[in-house]
């Protein structure tokens, strides 16, 4: 769909015939199917193969894949969907919407009913994030092709290069995170708009259907949508009484959607919003949330920083200049490609929306311990970023293939040059805080973060299942390994599943000055109710939950060796 609304551009192709020129990609010769795409996909399907096998690890003799917790979750509702017994959690508590990805689970569901072991069934997911991923590196480089190339340079390695290596969102995407898919449907809407805007195409019904599937996939993308079509809205896309038709009809099909999810999520559950937002907003102090946001943002815009400035300066200086051909230019030698800062602005928008709604959400609990250069809210639209980049190598390229016309080797060290140092930067290969460390997660030298802690969880599990049969009552910080991985019930300790928990006062008062000490979707917590309304036989894996070894030992509960597991001592 995406592929056949940008295969032609008319305002481009008239351009080109006014100026000699074959007809193609915009600014650009007509290109045949790269080889070069060819081997990069073919790299990146290596490489990511590489980071999922090291990922997953051995317990009694046999190899377990496995997600990060919020994913495993998801998977779990997946599983009891594919089993037959509707979208509900693991029989404990009321039932809630204790996922956030409603459409990323339902893409789980498939999964759960192929005749693996629970402990095959993560790698298809991963699979499908890395299908995600590449097929987000396609549209990365047309989007750089099409739209942010000029006839003297139609450079796309840069973009795409350092796309299919930049860490942090092949991590969290191949962990289980639905980050993979929101870069592709992220990149796809930049794409199409541009060419409704730029190549007078109706499209307006495709767009708005990708627009659905990312509200779906998250409600967080909200945002994004709304800047993507009030930048179609304010470029004339809809000028033309057939194309504003479409658009309505889209805007409608979409709007349905969206309140047909609404009503079936309060047929379910009884709650407009899913569980998970009254973790994070319901009563936590919006100064503390802002606080924690803005330095989150900050330390994602300081180990970006070269990129980020110079992409602010390109813009800048493009906003600044006449297109060729405008009264008053000074010339086409030195002006940039027509509307360079009117296509900037798109993608410069979308990178401002998620940087605002990584602020409101005070960032993510994952800063702290597993991804810390870039959060699950900011990570799926730094592609983005890349194709600006190159956009600017572009410029520069074809400046200097204006000034030296039969002399490559200076504009082919430049984008060379250009893309070594930015994929430095972007993966804190160089003046970072951790520079050595990120570079054995690049080159998969050590073991992802988090796969330590899965195999201690996994093999506690093992030994809690030796002695206790299914069908018990666990409670726990860490629900989704817990709850996909046996056979029993299972109640979260920090509200992710839990309806009254959520709700709560964070159980540590949050004051401004304290916001540092603010993990979202980790400050509530009440373990004299869980205990008094669950009466769990099992208590392990409490991580940031506090510590409730008090009430364990006052409500008759006994510790075992391991340190982190707890057994009521009534319990069969």
């Amino acid at each position: 769909m995406v592929a056949s609304a940008v295969e032609r551009d008319p305002l481009a192709e008239r351009a080109a015939r006014q100026n000699g020129q074959a007809v193609g990609l915009p600014g650009c010769p007509p290109t045949a199917p790269a080889a070069g795409l060819r081997l990069l996909l073919a790299c990146t399907a290596a490489w990511c193969g590489w980071l999922i096998f090291r990922s997953s690890f051995v317990a009694s003799g046999k190899r377990v894949f496995c997600l990060l917790d919020d994913a495993m979750v998801a998977m779990t509702y997946a599983r009891n969907l594919a089993a037959g017994h509707g979208i509900a959690w693991a029989g404990a508590g009321e039932p809630v919407e204790g996922f956030t990805q409603p459409l990323w689970m339902a893409l789980m569901v498939p999964v759960n009913l192929l005749p693996l072991a629970l402990r095959l069934r993560s790698l298809p997911v991963q699979l499908l994030s890395l299908a995600a991923l590449s097929w987000n590196l396609v549209l990365v480089r047309r989007l750089t092709l099409r739209h942010f190339s000029n006839p003297r340079a139609c450079h796309w390695l840069p973009a795409a290069v350092l796309t299919a290596f930049y860490y942090p969102l092949s991590y969290a995407a191949l962990m289980g995170l639905e980050s993979g898919l929101q870069a592709l449907l992220t990149t796809a809407m930049v794409l199409l708009a541009l060419a409704v805007v730029r190549g007078g195409e109706d499209r307006h019904r495709e767009l708005w259907l990708l627009c659905a599937a990312a509200c779906l996939l998250r409600l967080d993308m909200l945002p994004i949508v709304a800047v993507v079509q009030i930048y179609v809205l304010a470029k004339g896309g809809v000028r033309e009484p057939r194309r504003r038709a479409s658009w309505l009809l889209g805007a409608a099909l979409c709007g349905a959607a969206l309140a047909a999810h609404g009503a079936w999520r309060w047929a379910s559950f009884h709650d407009l919003l899913p569980n998970a937002w009254y973790l994070r907003f319901y009563r936590i102090p919006p100064a503390v949330r802002l606080l924690r946001g803005s330095t989150t943002l900050w330390a994602w815009i300081s180990d970006h920083l070269l990129l980020l400035a110079a992409v602010a300066a390109g813009f800048v200086v493009a906003a600044s200049r006449r297109p060729r051909g405008a009264p008053g230019a000074r010339g086409a030698r030195d002006e940039p490609a027509p509307g360079l800062a009117a296509r900037m602005a798109l993608p410069v928008a979308v990178l401002l929306a998620a940087c605002l709604s990584s602020v409101l959400a005070g960032g993510d609990a994952l800063e702290a311990d597993v991804q810390p250069r870039a959060n699950r809210f900011l990570v799926f639209v730094v592609p983005l970023l890349f194709v600006l980049w190159n956009g600017l190598v572009n410029e520069v390229a074809g400046w200097l293939a204006q000034r030296r016309p039969h002399d490559d080797l200076p504009r082919r060290f430049v984008v060379a040059l250009a893309t070594v140092l930015a994929l430095v930067v972007a993966d804190g290969l160089w003046l970072a805080a951790d520079g050595a460390g990120n570079l054995m997660a690049l080159l998969g030298g050590d073991l992802p973060a988090g796969v330590r802690a899965h195999a201690e969880t996994y093999a506690s599990l093992q030994r809690l299942q030796a002695g206790m049969g299914p069908g018990r009552l666990v409670a726990t910080g860490t629900p989704g390994m817990t709850a996909y991985f046996t056979g029993y019930r299972v109640v979260d300790m920090l509200g992710g599943n839990e309806r009254r928990i959520a709700r709560l006062a964070p159980a540590v008062p949050l004051r401004p000055e304290d916001f540092a000490d603010y993990v979202p979707g980790r400050a509530k917590w009440d373990h004299a109710y869980v205990l008094a309304r669950y009466r769990p036989d099992a208590v392990l894996g409490w991580r940031g939950a506090g510590d409730p070894s008090p009430w364990l030992a006052a409500a008759g509960y006994r510790r075992l060796p391991d340190g982190e597991t707890w057994l009521r001592a009534a319990a069969p």
